[in-house]
């Protein structure tokens, strides 16, 4: 019997392994919780957001396998997929894996690291 529930629960733990959200682009895009307009990968799931701060007013964290590696660089394309939704990215405020996006008025940082990435929607323009 302690073999069996052994059995059981080892076999439970490597289905949830394998059942993990990986990123993929042919699964596309969905809108963020904190900005309707900008893009994140469909298959992303959320979890608890970093607290605002003065110079953020609405933050949203997601966790997705495969979205950043070790250096957080994200995939390419999903960086055209947030230009194709109408966002530009302000590369001289970029600092490295953070990135930052303007459409209407609004700023968005995307910092990715690997396998997480945080999403804000600033209240100021980035500090230089």
């Amino acid at each position: 019997m302690k073999q069996l529930l052994a059995l059981l629960s080892v076999t439970g733990l490597l289905l949830l392994a394998g059942c993990s959200n990986v990123y993929s682009q042919e699964d596309g895009y969905r809108m963020a919780v904190i900005n309707q307009g900008f893009p994140v990968p469909k298959n992303a799931y959320e979890v608890k957001p970093e607290e605002c701060t003065d110079e953020i007013s609405k933050a949203a964290k997601y966790k997705l396998q495969g979205i950043g590696d070790e250096e957080g660089d994200p995939p390419a394309h999903y960086l055209r997929t947030i230009e194709e939704w109408g966002w530009t990215e302000r590369v001289d405020d970029r600092r490295g894996a953070i990135h930052f996006y303007e459409k209407n008025g609004k700023i968005m940082s995307l910092n990715i690291r690997e396998n997480v990435f945080d999403l804000f929607e600033m209240t100021s323009e980035p500090a230089s």
